[in-house]
C-alpha cells in the first residue's frame, strides 16, 4: 500500500503572517486621526465652555449692574420723598429720573446703562387706610435689556408711636424727666431733649429725638436710640380740614354748643348685642349716640359733684341729680337706680319714693326722726341730731354716678310739667332707672336723632333708643368713612366697636372709661379709635373719675370719701385710644388737687387710683396726670401694636415713608403709564 506523502510548504511562516497583517495596515492611521479629532473636539469644547462661562459671567454681571441701578434709584427716590414730600404728585405719576446714568460704589460711572425712576400714589388714595406710594425704577442697557423693580411705600402714621412730644418742658419751662423705673413699650420720639433720672427708665422699642438724650447711662434701650434726627412736625389744623367732609358722608358731622373747656355735648359709644348671642363684639354691633345739655347744664352732663357734702338734713334736694344708689322696687326684684335728689329730705318724706321703694327702705318709713334713730343704732352719738349722708346711702348697693341723659337718671330727668321733657303720668316719672328707661328729650337736654326709620335689625334689638343710635358698621351706614367731626368741645365715654377717628379743632373731655369691645391685649385688632383735639384732651374731674369728699364741716374729711363703684366698673380709669393733641397736651383736670388718699394703684395710696391707657399719646407738650403728693392718677400706660398695622382711619402721618413691599416686574411688557393706572383706583 502506497503511502501518501504529506505536503510541506516551502514558504516561510513570516510570509503568511505578513499576508495576514496586510489587510489591517490602515487602522493605525484611523486611530491616530480619531484621537486627533477627539482631542480637537475636547479642546473646542473647552474653548466653548470657557467662552460660554465668560458670557454667562458677563450676563450675571450685567444683571447685577441692572439690579444695582434699579435698587439704587429706588433708594434715591425714597430719600427724595422723605426730604421733600411735595415730590409725590396728588394724581397720576411723575418721573424723578429720565435716562439717568448712575455711579458705582467706587465713584465710577456704570457704562452702557441708564435708569428711569417714576413715583405716584397707589392704592386707595383717600387716606382712609393710610397713604401709599410706589417708586418704580427701570434700568436698561444699550440693547434694551432691562430690570424693572417696584418699591411700595407707606407713609408712617403718628399712631405707631407709644409716646411722642414736641416739647419736654413744663409750661414754666422746666425739664420733664423719665425715671422712677418707668417702662415704655412701643416707639418713642421727641423733637426736644429727652431727660432720664438716675432712678432709671427702660425703653423697649425704638427711641428717637431731634435733639439729644440727657442721662443716657440711666436708660436701658432695648432697640437702641438715635439723636439729632430731622424733626417731625405735628399736622396743621388746615391739613385736617378734609375730615369734616368725610364725616358728613356718614352723617357724623356734629356741632357742639361750646368751644372752650366747658362741655355740653357728649358722645357715648355703645356696643349693642344685635343677634342675642350674649356678646357685643360682632362687626355690626358698634354704635354711638349724642347728647347735648341745655345752656347752664354742664354740671348735669359731666356728672360733676357739686360742693362738699355736710350733714344730711342740710343737703339740698336738687343738688345730687347724677349720683345715687340702688333699691329693689319689689320684694326680691332687680335693683333699680335712684338719684339722691329723689330720696326723702328734711322736713318730711318723699311719698312716691317711699312707695316705690317700700320693699327696700332702711329705715322705713324714711322720716327724719327714723333716720336719726337708725343712725344712733349704728353707733353714732346719742346726742346726734343729724345723720351722716354716707351712712344712710351706703346701706344700699353700690353708690355711683351717671352722665347727663343716661337712662338710669329717669327719676330726675323727666317731669310732668308742661314743656320739654313733659310726661303726662306720674308713673312715667316716679320710677327707678334702668337701661331701657331711655328719655329722648328731658328737662336738662336731649339726644340727637339719627334716623326716624331705623334699620329693622337695630329696632328689633334696641327698641328704646334705635332712632338715636349712629351706626359705625358700613352695612347699616353705607356712607360712613370712619370719621366723626365735632365743631366744638365734646366729651367721650363708652365701649367702641369698630374703627374710628374723632376730630375736633377744640377740646375733648374724657368723661368716663373709653374701652374697646374686642380686647387689644388678646391680639385681636378689630377695634381702634383715634382722638384728635386741636387744643387739649382732658380727663374730667367729676363724680365718675374722682373720689369725692364726704365732709362734716370744713377742713380734712371727717368721715372718709364717698367712692363711686358700679357693678360693672372699677375705681380706675380705663382709656383705649390713640390720642393726639395739637394745641397743648393730654392732662387731668385739677391733677394737683382733690383727695390724696381716695384710692390706690399697685397697692400704693394715691388720689384717684390707676389711669390705664392702652394706645398711643402724641402731644405738643407732655401734660400732668398726678403729683407725688400724691394727688391725681398713677400712670399705667400700655402700647397697642394694632395701631401699627391698623391705624385709625385717616389718622395723620409724619411725612416719612417706610418700606412696605418689593416687587420685580416683567421688563418686556412694561409700560409705566399702564402700570400706574392699574395701581391707582379712584378714591
Amino acid at each position: 500500500m502506497k503511502k501518501r506523502s504529506k505536503r510541506i510548504s516551502s514558504a516561510p511562516r513570516g510570509v503568511n503572517a505578513a499576508k495576514r497583517l496586510k489587510a489591517r495596515r490602515g487602522i493605525a492611521l484611523f486611530i491616530a486621526m480619531f484621537m486627533v479629532v477627539a482631542i480637537g473636539a475636547l479642546a473646542l469644547s473647552a474653548i466653548y465652555l470657557t467662552a460660554n462661562a465668560t458670557l454667562i459671567s458677563k450676563s450675571y454681571e450685567r444683571e447685577d449692574d441692572l439690579k444695582y441701578e434699579a435698587e439704587a434709584a429706588l433708594a434715591i427716590g425714597k430719600a427724595e420723598l422723605n426730604f421733600n414730600p411735595a415730590a409725590l404728585p396728588s394724581t397720576s405719576y411723575v418721573a424723578l429720573m429720565k435716562n439717568k446714568q448712575l455711579y458705582a460704589a467706587d465713584g465710577q460711572p456704570i457704562n452702557g446703562l441708564s435708569v428711569n425712576l417714576y413715583v405716584g400714589q397707589t392704592g386707595n388714595t383717600s387716606g382712609q387706610f393710610g397713604r401709599f406710594a410706589s417708586l418704580v425704577s427701570e434700568a436698561r442697557d444699550q440693547n434694551g435689556t432691562g430690570f424693572v423693580r417696584r418699591l411700595e411705600l407707606t407713609q408712617e402714621s403718628f399712631a405707631k408711636f407709644a409716646y411722642w412730644s414736641n416739647h419736654e418742658t413744663t409750661p414754666s419751662g422746666g425739664a420733664i424727666y423719665f425715671g422712677g423705673t418707668d417702662a415704655i413699650w412701643g416707639p418713642v420720639w421727641s423733637n426736644d431733649t429727652l431727660n432720664i433720672l438716675s432712678s432709671g427708665a427702660t425703653f423697649h422699642d425704638d427711641v428717637g429725638t431731634a435733639a439729644i438724650i440727657n442721662g443716657k447711662p440711666y436708660g436701658t434701650f432695648s432697640k437702641g436710640y438715635e439723636e439729632r434726627q430731622k424733626p417731625i412736625a405735628l399736622p396743621a389744623l388746615t391739613t385736617l380740614s378734609t375730615l369734616s367732609a368725610l364725616a358728613t358722608a356718614g352723617g357724623f358731622n356734629l356741632t357742639a354748643p361750646t368751644t372752650d373747656s366747658s362741655t355740653r355735648m357728649r358722645i357715648e359709644f355703645v356696643a349693642a348685642d344685635m343677634n342675642a348671642d350674649g356678646d357685643s363684639i360682632d362687626a355690626n354691633e358698634g354704635f354711638f349716640r349724642v347728647y347735648t345739655a341745655n345752656a347752664g347744664q354742664e354740671d348735669w352732663l359731666r356728672a360733676n359733684w357739686l360742693g362738699s357734702i355736710s350733714a344730711y338734713p342740710s343737703f339740698a334736694s336738687t343738688t345730687m341729680r347724677n349720683c345715687g344708689d340702688w333699691h329693689a322696687t319689689t320684694v326680691g326684684g332687680p335693683l333699680k337706680f335712684f338719684p339722691f335728689a329723689v330720696h326723702a329730705h328734711p322736713g318730711g318724706t318723699n311719698t312716691w319714693f317711699d312707695t316705690v321703694t317700700s320693699a327696700d327702705h332702711v329705715p322705713s318709713p324714711n322720716t327724719l326722726a327714723n333716720r336719726i334713730a337708725w343712725s344712733r343704732s349704728e353707733g353714732d352719738s346719742a346726742t346726734l341730731t343729724t345723720v351722716k349722708f354716707t351712712k344712710l346711702m351706703q346701706t344700699h348697693a353700690k353708690i355711683t354716678c351717671f352722665l347727663g341723659g343716661d337712662p338710669h337718671l329717669v327719676a330726675v330727668a323727666r317731669t310732668t310739667a308742661a314743656g320739654a321733657g313733659h310726661y303726662p303720668l306720674a308713673s312715667d316719672v316716679h320710677k327707678g332707672g334702668e337701661d331701657t328707661t331711655f328719655t329722648p328729650v328731658d328737662q336738662y337736654g336731649s339726644w340727637t336723632l339719627y334716623s326716624a326709620t331705623p334699620n329693622g335689625t337695630i329696632a328689633g334689638a334696641r327698641p328704646a333708643d334705635a332712632k338715636y343710635l349712629f351706626p359705625i358698621y358700613r352695612g347699616f351706614n353705607t356712607g360712613t368713612k370712619g370719621v366723626i367731626y365735632v365743631n366744638g368741645t365734646v366729651g367721650v365715654s363708652g365701649v367702641v366697636n369698630g374703627q374710628l377717628t374723632l376730630y375736633t379743632p377744640n377740646n375733648i373731655t374724657i368723661l368716663d372709661d373709653l374701652t374697646y369691645a374686642n380686647n387689644p391685649g388678646a391680639g385681636v385688632c378689630k377695634d381702634i379709635i383715634g382722638l384728635i383735639a386741636g387744643t387739649n384732651v382732658q380727663v374730667a374731674d367729676n363724680g365718675l373719675n374722682t373720689p369725692q369728699y364726704d365732709k362734716v364741716g370744713t377742713g380734712s374729711p371727717a368721715s372718709g370719701y364717698l367712692l363711686r363703684s358700679m357693678d360693672n366698673d372699677t375705681p380706675d380709669l380705663y382709656l383705649d385710644a390713640v390720642i393726639m393733641t395739637l394745641g397743648t397736651s393730654f392732662y387731668v383736670q385739677n391733677y394737683g388737687g382733690g383727695p390724696t388718699d381716695g384710692g390706690s394703684c399697685g397697692g400704693v395710696t394715691n388720689g384717684r387710683n390707676c389711669l390705664y391707657l392702652t394706645g398711643g399719646l402724641i402731644q405738643n407738650n407732655r401734660g400732668p396726670v398726678g403729683t407725688s403728693a400724691p394727688t391725681g392718677y398713677t400712670k399705667r400706660y400700655s402700647y397697642d401694636r394694632c395701631a401699627v398695622v391698623n391705624p385709625p382711619p385717616y389718622f395723620p402721618t409724619t411725612g416719612r415713608f417706610q418700606d412696605n413691599r418689593y416687587y420685580e416686574l416683567d421688563p418686556v411688557r412694561f409700560s409705566v403709564a399702564s402700570f400706574f393706572k392699574s395701581l391707582s383706583p379712584a378714591p
